[in-house]
């Protein structure tokens, strides 16, 4: 999929694609995060018509639709979707009304916003000032909280706390996809009574937020229980497990030994900080089930990574504990 960008802006670091405003800081208002981003026009709606004739001069004979309207650009005019009479646009200006409430501080750090497919989704992107740093590890978690909006009548306006940096088409999906899975998207529905579940809005952030805070709290306990090498190689034949002597043909053994081999490279320069704690082998796992097992096509590895909840990756944990434990 292609970037699929209009307009964006982003702060300091470049997305992949190189497109949009790359700012030296954050702007200091959602107006002028705005105005950066290309968001400053509206979604607007209109009446839908049918032609119903042809006068004697030749000009169309038009009937609104009864229970329909056009969304379209106030600046340039263009149609973005058909939808019902009961369909309520949420602006632009209202998106970021949306995250300052929600957050309830007068200066959001915007870190990116931006208008793909031809306004038919935009975002915004807030970073919430609570990077997660864990011994050991160089690089920085930057939780953020995003909206994420549809014009074209697919999805509703979305709020959600994510780690992924929205910069093109692929990482909004992304981001709505990780939502979904992870339960911490909160919908405002295009209908008149958005604005009375901010409060609700808020609560299901601040849960987003805890459970990130329960993720580090977890991640410093593992990082503080060493492994030797004999227990991260029990770690490994466990994991990757070989069926009973007998049951196993020499083929399946074979495909046994090279996964497990996979999974011992994983100790090495992506996990090497980690490799000898609880924490690196559950890390070291995550890696190999995310980008070293072999999956059947693209849309398999991308339910098995974004999409779906893994049981394995819980798997991984509960056998770290187990073999600390037994040791």
């Amino acid at each position: 999929m292609p970037a699929n960008v209009e307009s964006m802006f982003s702060v300091r670091g470049k997305p992949w694609h190189l497109e949009g405003i790359i700012l030296g800081d954050y702007p200091g208002t959602w107006a002028e995060a705005r105005l950066l981003a290309g968001l400053d026009w509206d979604p607007v709606t209109a009446e839908v018509y049918a032609i119903t004739g042809i006068s004697a001069d030749g000009t169309p004979c038009l009937e609104p639709i009864p229970g329909w309207k056009a969304i379209s650009r106030s600046d340039t005019g263009a149609v973005l979707s058909l939808n019902r009479d009961t369909y309520t646009v949420i602006d632009h200006g209202e998106m970021g009304e949306i995250v300052e409430a929600v957050l309830a501080q007068p200066n959001v750090k915007w870190e990116t916003a931006g208008v793909l497919d031809g306004g038919r989704s935009v975002w915004c992107l807030a970073l919430l000032d609570e990077p997660i740093t864990l011994p050991g590890d160089d690089s920085q978690t930057l939780p953020y909280l995003a909206i994420t909006n549809r014009h074209d009548g697919t999805a509703a306006c979305a709020l959600r706390a994510t780690a992924v940096r929205i910069v093109c088409a692929n990482t909004f999906r992304a981001a709505e996809l990780e939502g979904e899975r992870t339960g911490t998207t909160f919908s405002f529905v295009h209908k008149t009574n958005w604005r009375d579940r901010i409060e609700e809005a808020r609560k299901a952030v601040t849960g987003a937020q805890a459970e990130m805070r329960r993720y580090t709290e977890l991640a410093r306990e593992l990082l503080a229980i060493p492994v030797s090498p004999a227990q991260r190689e029990l770690f490994i034949t466990q994991f990757i497990a070989k069926p009973p002597d007998g049951l196993i043909t020499d083929r399946v053994a074979r495909n046994v030994d090279e996964a497990r081999n996979a999974l011992r490279l994983l100790f090495g320069p992506t996990t090497l900080p980690v490799a000898h704690t609880a924490y690196g082998l559950v890390q070291a796992a995550r890696e190999y089930l995310d980008h070293v097992r072999t999956a059947r096509s693209w849309e398999t590895r991308l339910n098995r990574t974004l999409i779906r909840p893994e049981p394995l990756k819980h798997r991984a944990l509960q056998l770290a504990r187990d073999i600390i434990t037994a040791s």
